[in-house]
């Protein structure tokens, strides 16, 4: 306990730290000989003990009351007015093997961003079937030149589409002018080493910890309480931003030995990926694993043929009569059909791999993008980590900073205190809890803390609980005060292991690590440190505590968009795997060409994605509980609509190509483009069922989306004009209305299918629930 109340002292707001030793009293005195091992010893290169980085914390203070900054310059062996000298044995010496920073890692170069999209195996395979295609094209064979090159076309689309998110700017490291040997001399700011003299201007950032040395000046920092850095006063943090004034800062401590340094050791996580790229990646290896063994499957029968000597003429499947003289001879036979034309198995590899990649990653940024203008009106911004919101959505936890809740209920800005009790009262309901932080003890904020009937605690008790009395009582806490930065970080770190989704609002420099450590960290604009701005997952700009209400809500309709836009993106991506595959096997060859199906998946895909992703938020969204960590991007619901949607699509293009021709007395061309106008059209409705995951009623409030229609529009023209283009340049079968009307009413099916498919779920549920009762469904 008593290392753990060091720990919190240590942690203290700047005041703390320098101006009281380890006992509380004023500081002793001390001696020259102590004040030289002293500092040589845990000011050193060697400084990776606790013990030594606390008693440094309590000596240079003492120093400094005892003989003053030009004290602590002797015992680091450097001088006030020229620096540290500029020998180079001797800055080997002071350098401290830390690379601890917070600066934004920059965004690569153009050129690496490619080389990374690139790397992919869904890429690699394309780039292999076009080359394949290119290959077999080059006798002449028009077929295979215009399938390489219009893979190659898709895959150039591939590696724009994920590179289509917003990329963080460059930001050059930080430069500070330093004096070594008397001369003045421009550094990274991770380069300043303990003893060096610092020059510090209007706008600069403390690189380091330190004291300030230049007489007859001052400072003053942002979000200071309103005294000057002098001579007086001299102790300054890394992290803090000079607002007025210059001086020099003689550097006592970088790196992980600076106060905020030490305090981010503690965080217990780097920053974690939000779960929607995880369980995309998930879906998506699955879905190449697929698309893999597909054509591997196809090739296999192939050979099997080949190596038989099939000389069946009447047979469907590909023709490899006779058996092959030498090896190219084969590979000929299995990428040729007989007669010269371009085999099924590379445009089938070509398409189930086409069938993998969709605009997941782009519409959903451009979702994000949409709503956050939309419910936010550009009231806050995430552009460094715009998934954040939704985070948001799921967050159980809301921790909010003293200053930061005063400064989001300003009597100027939010009306009466009516508005923000109906602010908190929303976020009850939708299952957030509120707890107040303060680094005071504040009667205001107890009061407020207290008409949620929950736990009031002061930080020196939390922090000297036993771990299960702290997990005990963590729930049960609405206002924690008199708490240090470290305080803060421990109670973060409970809540999370408590199975919470904790969200931080605060702004101050040494509430970076607290920031870190919470699942979203939310800083004002108006309030916050530049460091801490920088170090946020979301920026607020509107000073209004209903404003966190907004947030979350638009975190949770991102998220429930996202997962209608995934039923409809995966129930189109099988469908499209599973139709070539079959009636390849089946009949030696796909309806839907290899330019047919890029142009199905690039309409629907992005016109879809525009319908779902701009669907409104229901009326009932604020009343669910936040989503639990462990439930599952893909619900049971949305597997059963993507199965059944799946394969009525492949048996209603099968059965078509088996019997259409026969049926409808049509040729084989306009049975394709039948079979393929269907496809097309069966992703339309499809859009209309992704609407409603579980309901019934898929049209409930359709008319709330102008966007929805003018993405059904839009398809419906493009999908003609297609038909007819490509009737005029490359002789595909033309419909007349009454083909059209068999496409329509294939599509419209769909609806009648996800209609059946939910009532049977329903009545077996219901059967189930009566028989084995409501526990058996859990």
């Amino acid at each position: 306990m008593a290392d753990k109340a060091k720990e919190g002292d240590l942690d203290r707001d700047s005041s703390c730290i320098i101006s009281l030793d380890e006992t509380g009293r004023n500081p002793q005195t001390v001696s020259s000989v102590e004040i030289t091992s002293a500092i040589l010893a845990h000011v050193s290169i060697n400084m990776d003990s606790h013990e030594a980085k606390l008693q440094k914390a309590h000596i240079i203070p003492r120093i400094v009351a005892e003989r003053g900054v030009q004290g602590v310059a002797e015992a680091l062996d450097t001088d006030l007015e020229n620096g540290l000298t500029c020998d180079e044995e001797h800055l080997h010496c002071q350098r401290q093997a830390s690379t601890f920073s917070l600066t934004p890692t920059p965004t690569p170069g153009f050129f690496i961003r490619i080389l990374k999209a690139c790397n992919d195996c869904t890429v690699w395979l394309l780039f292999l079937a076009a080359g394949l295609s290119i290959f077999f094209g080059i006798n002449g064979m028009t077929d295979g030149l215009l399938c390489g090159f219009i893979t190659i076309s898709v895959i150039i689309v591939i590696v724009v589409q994920n590179m289509s998110g917003k990329q963080q700017p460059s930001e050059m490291p930080r430069k500070v002018i330093v004096k070594r040997g008397g001369h003045e001399k421009e550094v990274s700011s991770s380069d300043v080493l303990v003893g060096d003299i610092v020059s510090l201007e209007r706008d600069c950032l403390v690189p380091a910890d330190g004291l300030f040395v230049k007489s007859g000046e001052s400072l003053r920092l942002e979000l200071d309480d309103g005294s000057t850095i002098d001579a007086n006063k001299p102790f300054m943090f890394y992290g803090a931003k000079v607002t007025g004034g210059s001086g020099g800062l003689l550097v006592t401590s970088v790196g992980t030995d600076t106060t905020l340094g030490q305090l981010m050791t503690q965080v217990t996580q780097a920053p974690v990926m939000n779960p929607l790229p995880a369980e995309l990646d998930k879906v998506n290896t699955v879905l190449q694993i697929a698309g893999l063994l597909i054509p591997i499957l196809i090739l296999f029968v192939l050979f099997l043929r080949l190596k038989l000597g099939d000389e069946d003429v009447k047979s469907k499947l590909p023709q490899v009569k006779g058996k092959p003289d030498t090896i190219l001879d084969a590979i000929s036979k299995i990428f040729k059909n007989s007669n010269g034309k371009f085999s099924t198995l590379i445009t089938t590899l070509t398409m189930s791999l086409l069938g993998v990649k969709g605009g997941v990653p782009y519409a959903i940024s451009r979702g994000i993008d949409y709503w956050r203008k939309k419910t936010l009106f550009e009231k806050a911004f995430a552009d460094q980590k715009p998934l954040a919101w939704l985070t948001m959505g799921s967050v159980s936890t809301i921790c909010i900073d003293k200053a930061a809740w005063l400064t989001l209920n300003q009597p100027a800005v939010g009306k009466d205190s009516k508005e923000t009790s109906k602010a908190i009262e929303g976020l009850k309901t939708a299952g957030v809890n509120i707890i107040l932080i303060s680094e005071d003890k504040e009667s205001g904020l107890e009061a407020i803390a207290l008409e949620s009937d929950g736990l009031v605690i002061e930080g020196e008790n939390f922090r000297n609980y036993s771990d299960e009395e702290r997990m005990s009582k963590v729930n049960n806490i609405t206002l924690m005060e008199s708490c240090t930065p470290f305080d803060k970080l421990v109670l973060v770190q409970c809540l999370k292991k408590k199975g919470k989704r904790v969200a931080m609002v605060g702004g101050k420099t040494n509430e970076i690590p607290v920031l870190k450590e919470a699942d979203v960290g939310l800083v004002i604009e108006s309030y916050g440190s530049e460091m801490a701005r920088e170090s946020s997952d979301i920026i607020i700009r509107d000073c209004c505590f209903s404003f966190l209400v907004a947030t979350v809500r638009c975190g949770r309709c991102i998220y429930e968009n996202i997962r209608k836009y995934i039923q409809f993106q995966l129930s189109m991506t099988i469908a499209g795997m599973l139709i070539p595959t079959i009636t390849t096997l089946s009949f030696g060859y796909s309806p839907i060409s290899i330019i047919q199906l890029p142009w199905a998946n690039f309409v629907s895909t992005f016109l879809g994605g525009l319908a779902l992703m701009t669907e409104p938020p229901t009326y009932k969204l604020m009343e669910k509980l936040p989503l639990r960590q462990t439930e599952p991007l893909i619900t049971k619901a949305m597997w059963r609509n993507i199965v059944s949607q799946a394969l009525y699509q492949t048996a209603i293009s099968v059965f078509f190509q088996s019997k259409g021709q026969i049926i409808l007395g049509i040729s084989k061309k306009v049975s394709e483009t039948i079979i393929f106008n269907s496809f097309v059209l069966c992703q339309v409705f499809n859009i209309v069922n992704a609407r409603e995951p579980e309901k019934k009623n898929v049209f409930r409030g359709i008319h709330r989306n102008p966007w929805f229609w003018v993405a059904v529009c839009v398809i419906l023209v493009l999908q003609v004009a297609f038909i007819e283009i490509a009737h005029i340049l490359i002789g595909n079968g033309n419909l007349n209305w009454v083909e059209w009307l068999v496409c329509l009413v294939i599509g419209m099916s769909l609806l009648a299918t996800d209609w059946a498919t939910k009532w049977t779920s329903e009545c077996v549920m219901v059967w189930f629930s009566h028989i084995y009762g409501n526990h058996a469904l859990a």
